[in-house]
């Protein structure tokens, strides 16, 4: 009956190390007579819990410029004296050798000499059309800009210059 117990002991103890011999060092054993002799105790390894990984932190970044849109001269009422005006109809009629009193009939005609005048397609003093003022203004060699048809002497000034070139054909009904 001890033969027995030593057996089963023997076979519990085997079913235990080849349970845990994943986990533990594999014991040599010596089988003397009745007794077992471990040469090595057995040791749990030890479980290796990972450790997270760091994980980057994003670097700031400079916020990106906004481009501040460059400003373009925007209409704004003028208020022409007769006195101001007639000296720029003189200046610019002087300066391109036109008729002062056709360019001052056909401004009255186009606006009532309001240089702030403006419909759905034309503006102005003379109450020029984009294509035409940008054409014209090329052509000069000044500043195209679509708001300056609002600014009285450029107006003048472009006016003196198609009628110096005998552009009458842009104003069909005031001249």
């Amino acid at each position: 009956m001890l033969i027995l117990l030593l057996i089963f002991l023997i076979l519990g103890i085997a079913i235990l190390v080849k349970i845990l011999s994943s986990q533990v060092k594999k014991p040599t054993t010596k089988i003397i007579g009745t007794e077992i002799l471990l040469t090595e105790i057995p040791t749990v390894a030890p479980t290796f819990t990972p450790t997270p990984t760091a994980t980057p932190s994003p670097k700031p970044t400079k916020p990106k410029p906004t481009l501040t849109p460059t400003p373009s001269p925007t209409p704004r009422p003028t208020i022409i004296l007769q006195k101001d005006l007639d000296e720029l109809f003189t200046k610019y009629s002087n300066e391109y050798n036109v008729d002062k009193e056709l360019l001052k009939k056909i401004a009255n005609c186009e606006s009532t000499l309001n240089p702030n005048a403006s419909t759905n397609k034309y503006a102005g003093l003379f109450q020029f059309a984009e294509p035409i003022w940008i054409q014209t203004r090329n052509l000069m060699g000044q500043n195209s800009d679509i708001n300056l048809r609002f600014n009285t002497e450029e107006s003048i000034k472009t006016a003196a210059f198609l009628i110096s070139r005998r552009r009458f054909d842009i104003w069909p009904n005031c001249n």
